[in-house]
């Protein structure tokens, strides 16, 4: 019987259990108990039979071999020995026939292996986890590459922003260097402003100190301003009383006649005889042919005679003083008396192109108002336009019909004032000559035999001026009355018999009482006309009363005309006494 090797018998334990005990990673444990009890039972059986050392060999190599499928690296279970392929010899610390010895080397290298295997399994079980672990990955990776993907868009988000903000600033370098430039000019002038401050400081210095000095000489100045201002005050009111002799010098009642010249459609007329013997005297003569022999002429003699060739302008120079007087606080009266067409409305009011006494009263006041300012007067003028037609007062201002009374004032003695008249406020010459059209346009005129637009009533303008001096606390009220009245015409040649009666009666009043006046009589007939009582303040001594007679040149109205001189020639008679102010001034402050 041929003897077998421990090797060989390996080899066939081997192969007979391969078919049933194949040994698997996963049963592990079971399957190594079995081979280990295998090997253990050889090395029992053949412990006496197999040369130490070759049976040492071949259990090296067989337990290399066997375990070669589960534990690659053979060196480690083969440590204590030397490959046999290198085929040189090895020298064993375990003698080959210490099989116990052998045994317990066996069991240490299986306990070792035993460990690796477990250490293994451990990392196979770990390994179990891995396609969760790869889900989780995964995800994770998906969520960190959506994150990258935003991150490289908010990077070049943030990229585009650097560069914006790069061109802004490169826009704000050069901005600044811009400014810089600018600043270090501004630093100059900076510099220049400083040094022109410094002188201004000095000059500053010196000015306070003139300042005060012109403070002192200003005070001064002040109180010698109100002693000027006193001094001027007091003048004024010694060259109101001067005026004021003057005037009365002349007479409180002055006739200006007026010789109107004969218009273009007239010069084939025959003319009166006129002689201007000088500017105060006048003859008229009759020129008919059938008594001329025997008329000697009729010389009359007034304040002022003007001829046919005088101009308004001449004829205003005469009346301004009298405007004067009213802005001094006197009432002034100026009416116009004569014949129908004597040229009374052209004295009065004139034409657009060639004002009147009317207008020309309007432009002197404002123009002395203006002047009066300077001297510490404020004026306040207010214009009434009346009407008397029939003896019936009628208001210019206002077409509707009202009641309109002449009433005695309480406050001035013969004062009197019209009820339910319109009165304006004025503040300047355009707004008055607007009224004074307003109230031409409502004045009644008829053609008449001597005059196709004659005046068929009483026009009565009043201008009352209302002055105060609010430092020294005077106070002037002064009025002017300018009456251009109804034309007079004979009842032979007059188509309107009612209304030349009225006048020639209201006419012949306002006679009688001028010559009640000359002859000193107590009763005097204000009351008898409309037109007499209401301008009783301008006859009684209360007032400076202007009369013009108007009389026409032609030879057709030579008995008119001297009616007409005769009349203004007994009022030029009349002495009255001395006139007195309305108002009287307050002149407390001087005392």
């Amino acid at each position: 019987m041929k003897r077998l090797t421990i090797p060989a018998k390996l080899s066939r334990l081997n192969q007979s259990s391969s078919a049933s005990n194949t040994w698997k990673p996963a049963n592990g444990p079971t399957r190594i108990g079995t081979y280990n009890s295998s090997i253990t039972n050889c090395l029992a059986v053949q412990k006496s039979k197999v040369p130490p050392v070759s049976r040492a060999i071949s259990v090296g190599v067989n337990s290399t071999v066997t375990d070669a499928n589960f534990i690659k690296p053979a060196s480690r279970v083969n440590a204590t020995s030397v490959s046999i392929s290198a085929g040189k010899p090895i020298n064993k610390r375990i003698p080959p026939y210490d099989f116990k010895a052998r045994y317990n080397n066996l069991l240490e290298r299986h306990k070792a292996l035993k460990g690796k295997y477990e250490e293994k399994c451990e990392q196979i079980g770990k390994l179990e986890n891995l396609p969760e672990k790869l889900e989780e990955i995964q995800s994770h990776l998906a969520s960190t590459t959506e994150e990258l993907k935003n991150t490289k868009t908010g990077k070049e988000y943030l990229q585009r922003q650097v560069k914006s903000q790069q061109q802004n600033i490169e826009v704000l370098t050069d901005s600044l260097s811009n400014i810089t430039g600018e600043f270090e000019k501004l630093k100059q002038a900076y510099k220049k402003l400083k040094h022109g401050h410094d002188e201004l400081s000095i000059e500053v210095a010196k000015a306070r100190e003139q300042s005060a000095d012109m403070v002192d000489k200003n005070f001064k100045l002040v109180e010698n301003i109100a002693i000027c201002k006193e001094q001027l005050f007091r003048s004024n009111l010694e060259r109101k009383e001067l005026h004021n002799a003057v005037m009365d010098s002349h007479g409180n009642i002055r006739i200006f006649c007026r010789v109107r010249p004969p218009l273009d459609f007239e010069r084939h007329k025959l003319l009166c005889g006129w002689n201007y013997v000088d500017e105060s005297t006048v003859e008229i003569f009759n020129c008919d042919p059938l008594i001329k022999a025997k008329n000697k002429g009729h010389s009359f003699s007034f304040d002022q005679v003007f001829h046919q060739s005088s101009k308004q302008e001449d004829i205003f120079q005469l009346v301004s003083p009298l405007i004067q007087s009213a802005l001094d606080g006197y009432n002034v009266c100026v009416f116009a008396y004569g014949q129908t067409g004597s040229g009374k409305t052209f004295t009065m009011d004139g034409t657009i192109g060639n004002p009147g006494v009317i207008s020309r009263t309007v432009d002197l006041l404002f123009d002395s108002i203006k002047a009066y300012r300077n001297l510490g007067w404020q004026y306040q003028i207010k214009v009434q336009f009346l009407e008397i037609y029939n003896e019936v007062l009628y208001d210019l201002l206002d077409n509707e019909s009202k009641e309109m009374e002449i009433r005695m004032t309480r406050s001035e003695q013969n004062g009197v004032y019209i009820s339910n008249i319109t009165q304006e406020t004025v503040e300047s010459p355009d707004c008055f000559r607007q009224l004074m059209r307003i109230a031409k346009m409502n004045r009644a005129t008829a053609a008449t035999a001597g005059n196709e637009r004659s005046s068929r009533s009483h026009a009565v303008t009043t201008i009352e001026l209302i002055g105060s001096h609010a430092e020294n606390h005077g106070t002037s009220v002064g009025s002017i009355n300018l009456v251009d009245l109804a034309g007079s015409e004979s009842l032979k040649t007059s188509m309107r018999l009612n209304e030349t009666k009225n006048i020639n009666r209201s006419l012949s009043e306002l006679t009688n009482v001028i010559l009640a006046l000359l002859q000193k009589q107590d009763h005097i007939p204000y009351r008898n006309s409309k037109l007499t009582h209401l301008l009783m303040p301008s006859l009684d001594g209360h007032s400076k009363t202007l009369i013009f007679i108007n009389v026409a040149p032609f030879q057709d109205c030579f008995n008119e005309s001297l009616k007409s001189l005769r009349f203004a020639a007994s009022v030029n008679q009349c002495k009255i006494a001395k006139t007195r102010r309305v108002r009287t001034l307050n002149t407390s402050n001087f005392q």
